[in-house]
């Protein structure tokens, strides 16, 4: 039997295993994401006329919302899952596990990762997180802006970021800065605000000997607080930029210190190699008589 590769976060997609897509009106597709996302339960004819078609009279609602069943029932003919409409006027899928669902597979991957306390997570643990965070090609339905699609966004867009996060404190705990950046880095994507990212950030690019970088992380961090909510980084934040300020300028002073010495020194440096070369042209002078009273015996 056909199964489907069912993609929700980002544009959502819907291939069976052929290539072929399924194509559907956008209100059957909402209706089929629907379906397909909250699979594990039956859901009645009302409730999804009333969620889908609220702007129309409840019998135009009905009707609608038959047709667009029709249309999925014809669509999925081909595979195992058949959507059950008979039971008490309820409507879910069966056997839809047969068939890939992104969004399913990532919260699976992630709620089972983020079960084990970071203390205790070992490879196969950490794999599993960042599978789910691959996984997470976007936010949920990006086109559809229904208050259902807007809730288990937010829900599932919160679940990546402490998916994030878990690797960012992991990999912050095994000093693999490099890694710590790059999660950090995709928090910050999703959520600019988090100044205490922010803070990890500067942190980790100065260990990871990136000055630079932590300077402008800093300033980043300052700018968004700045543009979005009119505020100055905390004192936290100050504190480390400060101490980053500080070394620039204990470094600079150390230069100054370095070149000031020199030049105050140069004349004595020239007097020694003066010196010096006197006395290897000495030496030279030396061997040479002594050679000469060499050859004279």
């Amino acid at each position: 039997m056909a199964q489907l590769h069912i993609c929700l976060l980002g544009d959502m997609q819907a291939t069976w295993d052929d290539g072929c897509q399924l194509r559907l009106p956008p209100t059957a597709e909402a209706l089929f994401s629907y379906l397909v996302l909250f699979q594990n339960r039956s859901h009645r004819r009302e409730v999804l006329a009333n969620l889908f078609w609220k702007e129309r009279p409840y019998n135009k609602a009905r009707r609608c919302l038959s047709t667009a069943l029709w249309r999925l029932k014809r669509e999925l003919a081909d595979s195992d899952s058949c959507l059950d409409t008979s039971s008490y006027g309820g409507v879910k899928f069966e056997n839809l596990q047969m068939h890939w669902v992104d969004a399913v597979a990532f919260e699976k991957k992630a709620v089972l990762a983020l079960n084990q306390p970071v203390s205790t997570m070992d490879y196969n643990d950490i794999l599993l997180l960042e599978e789910a965070t691959q996984l997470y090609r976007g936010q949920l339905l990006e086109d559809y802006y229904d208050e259902w699609v807007l809730q288990e966004r937010e829900r599932l867009n919160l679940l990546y970021l402490r998916c994030l996060g878990r690797l960012m404190r992991y990999y912050r705990g095994q000093e693999n800065w490099a890694k710590g950046i790059l999660y950090g880095q995709k928090i910050l994507l999703v959520d600019p605000l988090q100044e205490q990212v922010h803070r990890e950030l500067m942190q980790f690019h100065l260990k990871n000997g990136q000055r630079s970088l932590a300077m402008q992380q800093y300033d980043f961090c300052r700018q968004v607080l700045h543009d979005d909510l009119g505020i100055e980084p905390m004192e936290e934040t100050q504190v480390i930029y400060r101490h980053m300020m500080g070394q620039i300028h204990a470094t600079a002073n150390t230069v100054m210190l370095y070149n000031a010495e020199r030049k105050l020194a140069e004349p004595l440096l020239q007097q020694i190699d003066a010196v010096m070369l006197g006395l290897i042209q000495a030496q030279e002078q030396l061997r040479s008589i002594r050679e000469q009273v060499m050859l004279s015996q």
